[in-house]
């Protein structure tokens, strides 16, 4: 028993160096969306937001499985160009393990019926564009002195 607490003493220090010597610790993870809003439709895109996405996120915020999220604007370097950045911050990726049912449970609590979520979603691709998301830790940097 005591050659297993030396031996599990020593794989915790080593992994303790080992992480020392890196130029980040690791931070929690976020998923980022970039998206086309048509033109003249922002206010109507968050109007939108405001109304269903937000209230799913901040129960999510209750319960834990995010940290936080937000949206950023951003000019167009071209017509085709995204101009709206939102982002999700998630505590860890064990939160990605919870069931789907459990996530699909608190939209349903938010829009009350399928008719007003369908609806919602409408709007939201009608005046939008999902140019895609990505899903990333984040790298806190480690400054030495």
């Amino acid at each position: 028993m005591k050659n297993v607490l030396i031996a599990t003493t020593l794989l915790i220090l080593s992994f303790n160096l080992f992480a020392a010597d890196k130029p980040y610790t690791l931070g929690t993870v976020w998923e980022v969306s970039y998206i086309k809003v048509n033109d003249g439709k922002l206010e109507d895109y968050l109007t939108n937001l405001n109304s269903g996405y937000y209230a799913i996120y901040e129960e999510y915020k209750a319960k834990g499985w995010i940290t936080s999220y937000k949206a950023i604007g951003f000019p167009r370097n071209n017509p085709d160009d995204w101009n709206l950045m939102l982002l999700t911050e998630y505590p860890n990726w064990a939160t990605f393990d919870r069931k789907e049912e459990e996530w699909e449970a608190v939209v349903e609590q938010v829009f009350k019926n399928k008719q007003s979520e369908d609806a919602s979603n409408g709007e939201r691709e009608s005046i939008r564009t999902l140019w895609g998301s990505k899903v990333g830790r984040e790298l806190i940097p480690v400054i030495s002195d």
